[in-house]
This record gives C-alpha cells, sequence and structure tokens, in this order.
C-alpha cells in the first residue's frame, strides 16, 4: 500500500465520524438542547432577613419579587437594589414601614437599565434589601441571588 493511499483512507475515515458529530451536534443546538434557560429552575439563595415568597423577570424587564419580613419587629425599608449583568435597578421605597410576617410585593420595570429580555434566556440577579431598625436606628443589608428563566410579558 503506497503512503499517500494510506493518508487518504485516514482521512476519509475520520472526516466522515467527524462530519456524523457535527450533524449531531447542529441537530441537538437546533432542537434547544444548549439553551439553558429552558432548564433552569427558579431557585434563591441567600435572604437571611427577607423571605422571598415568589419572583418573576418578563421580557420586558419588570422584575416582580414577593416578599416577607422574618426579622420579628417592623422595620423601615428604603430601597430594593437589582443587579443584573453589572446593571443595577433601584426601587425606592422611601422609608416604607415593612411589618413582620407580612407579605409584599416589589415591582419595577428595569427596561431602561438591563434593555429588554430575550424568552427563556437564564439569569441571575443579586438583590439587596436595605433597611433601618427603627429601635436602633441602625442601617441594614439584607442580600441574595435569584435564579431562573425570563418569562413572557
Amino acid at each position: 500500500m503506497k503512503k499517500g493511499q494510506a493518508a487518504l483512507e485516514y482521512l476519509l475515515t475520520y472526516g466522515w465520524a467527524i462530519l456524523i458529530v457535527i450533524i449531531v451536534g447542529a441537530s441537538l443546538y437546533a432542537l434547544g438542547v444548549f439553551t439553558p434557560g429552558q432548564w433552569t429552575g427558579k431557585r434563591q439563595t441567600g435572604f437571611a432577613q427577607f423571605r422571598i415568597v415568589d419572583f418573576s423577570l418578563q421580557d420586558d424587564g419588570t422584575l416582580t419579587i414577593v416578599f416577607q419580613n422574618q426579622i420579628g419587629k417592623t422595620v423601615e425599608l428604603k430601597e430594593i437594589n437589582a443587579t443584573y449583568k453589572n446593571n443595577v435597578c433601584s426601587f425606592n421605597y422611601a422609608d416604607q414601614n415593612i411589618a413582620p410576617n407580612t407579605i409584599y410585593t416589589a415591582s419595577h420595570n428595569c427596561s431602561s437599565v438591563w434593555g429588554n429580555l430575550d424568552f427563556r434566556t437564564s439569569y441571575s440577579i443579586v438583590v439587596d434589601f436595605y433597611y433601618t431598625d427603627p429601635d436602633s436606628g441602625l442601617s441594614h443589608i439584607d442580600s441574595g441571588t435569584l435564579f431562573g428563566s425570563v418569562e413572557p410579558a
């Protein structure tokens, strides 16, 4: 067998194998297997003082957080900052009193900061609750992270 023929057979054999791998990869991509947003479940981490009951990020940029004060006493909520891809969206609460064990809903359209989002794109948003203890007058921050996928508006 000549060297040229051996090299050609080698290239053809492995060429077909590589072609099949590319076709399978393209098919899986077309089916959406490599879109992590559709496999991401909603979950949160952190948040020692405020319990996150539910949350939603819509494709028009609206972030809604349903939360509960678990501190055990009324506190003054100053603001909520939500950071997505290093862009901060602020919910100003202007010293609203948050009673213990009461469920509140905070909703704000952050499209001016984050822009419109693609449906089913996964996200990770760091949320900071800035509040003051009226008994001591000290300011505190409760932080955590929300994970999920963008929902339709």
